[in-house]
């Protein structure tokens, strides 16, 4: 936490100036767009139009930065109910709870890659809904570790989707799903299919024509493939219920 002695103003000439708060949301959002490697100081003071000497009244440091952005992450994740007599109803709010939570800051989830985080510093959001993810599937009948191990594949699952598909349908402006197609074909920029037209058109000489039929197949739009993912989840827990 900032010392108690430093200077912080809090309006100029009447209007707002910094506040943590507005520090943690800039951060968060140049994280979320280039991830923690591209926020520095003096980034960040660009971004908010002040000087880093100013960014220094309100903050310790660029670790005190990332915690808030973090902090600031964490605070916004707040799942549905859950609820055993609907289990898979609730599975498919979870995910989607994290779906929407990665893909406001989809840079921003690479955090524990590219910054030390100290255990002291996790968010309670963290453990609290973990917790009461296990605790549905426990109600439902699995043991605490074929719980965890649920969860373990669904967090990968989404945070993988979000990076892959998601996220590049999100910044080709495809994000809804749909059907477009860019100048470089199908499939570019992860907008749905195997690969590029542009790369088949490429290779017209490789014998590969099963792929060549798969890529000429409909794309399922993000939501759809987000849809598949969640019931492969709940088919593996289905599995986990019947062999228990």
């Amino acid at each position: 936490m900032p010392a108690t002695s430093r200077r912080r103003p809090a309006t100029r000439k009447g209007r707002p100036v910094l506040t943590r708060e507005s520090i943690a949301a800039k951060a968060l959002e140049m994280a979320g767009a280039r991830g923690f490697a591209s926020l520095t100081m003096r980034a960040l003071a660009a971004e908010l139009g002040v000087t880093v000497r100013a960014l220094y009244n309100y903050v310790e440091d660029r670790q005190d930065v990332v915690h808030l952005a973090v902090d600031t992450l964490l605070t916004s994740w707040n799942p549905p109910p859950l609820h055993a007599a609907t289990w898979e109803t609730s599975v498919a709010d979870y995910a989607g709870s994290l779906r929407a939570l990665y893909r406001r800051w989809p840079r921003a989830l690479l955090v524990s890659l590219e910054e030390d985080t100290p255990p002291a510093s996790v968010h309670p959001n963290r453990l609290l809904n973990l917790d009461r993810f296990l605790r549905l599937l426990r109600d439902v009948g699995l043991e605490v570790p074929a719980a965890l191990a649920a969860h373990r594949h669904l967090s990968l699952l989404v945070l993988s989707f979000v990076l892959m598909v998601d996220g590049p349908a999100d910044r080709a402006g495809d994000g809804g799903g749909g059907d477009d197609r860019d100048e470089e074909g199908r499939g570019e920029g992860g907008r749905g299919g195997l690969v590029p037209d542009a790369w088949l058109a490429g290779h017209a000489d490789l014998d590969i024509p099963t792929l060549r039929e798969a890529a000429a197949l409909p794309l399922p739009t993000p939501d759809e493939q987000f849809a598949e993912l969640v019931s492969a989840v709940v088919d593996r827990i289905r599995g986990d219920l019947r062999a228990g």
